[in-house]
C-alpha cells in the first residue's frame, strides 16, 4: 500500500512499503506532588506509524525534505497495521536514507524509514 503526505499545496505519494509497525504511545501529564511524588495523568493515546522501504527513490526524498522543512504538520492519507487506509494530520520524521545506490538508471536509498507520529492524542 502507499502513503500520501500533503502540505496543502503540494503531495508526495511513496512507493509500496515494504513493511509497517505500529509505534503509538501514550501520552502522560506529569506532575511532581508537595511531598515529593510523581503523579502521572493520563491524556490519551498518540496514534504513530513506521514504514520501511526496500528502496525510495533520491528525487522522492529530495522532494519530502523540502516539505518537511517548512516545520508544519501534514495530511497523510495511510494504513493502519491491519491495512486499513486512514487519513489524518501527523508530524513526520526526517528521514535518514542509508544506502545508495542506482537501479535502472535512477538513483535511489535502500533500508528508507519514515516514523509519522498524530498530532492529536485519543
Amino acid at each position: 500500500m502507499n502513503i500520501t503526505i500533503s502540505d496543502g499545496e503540494t503531495t508526495i505519494s511513496m512507493p509500496m512499503t515494504k513493511d509497517v509497525n505500529d509505534v503509538g504511545k501514550m501520552e502522560y501529564k506529569e506532575q511532581t506532588t508537595a511531598n515529593g511524588r510523581t503523579v502521572r495523568k493520563l491524556i490519551g493515546f498518540r496514534p504513530g506509524f513506521k514504514y520501511l522501504w526496500d528502496y525510495v527513490s533520491v528525487a522522492t526524498i529530495t522532494a519530502l525534505n523540502a516539505m518537511l522543512r517548512t516545520g508544519t504538520f501534514f495530511t497523510v492519507t495511510y494504513f493502519d497495521t491491519d491495512s486499513t487506509a486512514q487519513s489524518g494530520t501527523f508530524s513526520i520524521s526526517y528521514p535518514a536514507p542509508t544506502l545508495f545506490d542506482y537501479i535502472d538508471g535512477i538513483a535511489v536509498f535502500h533500508k528508507f524509514e519514515l516514523t509519522i507520529a498524530a498530532q492529536e492524542v485519543t
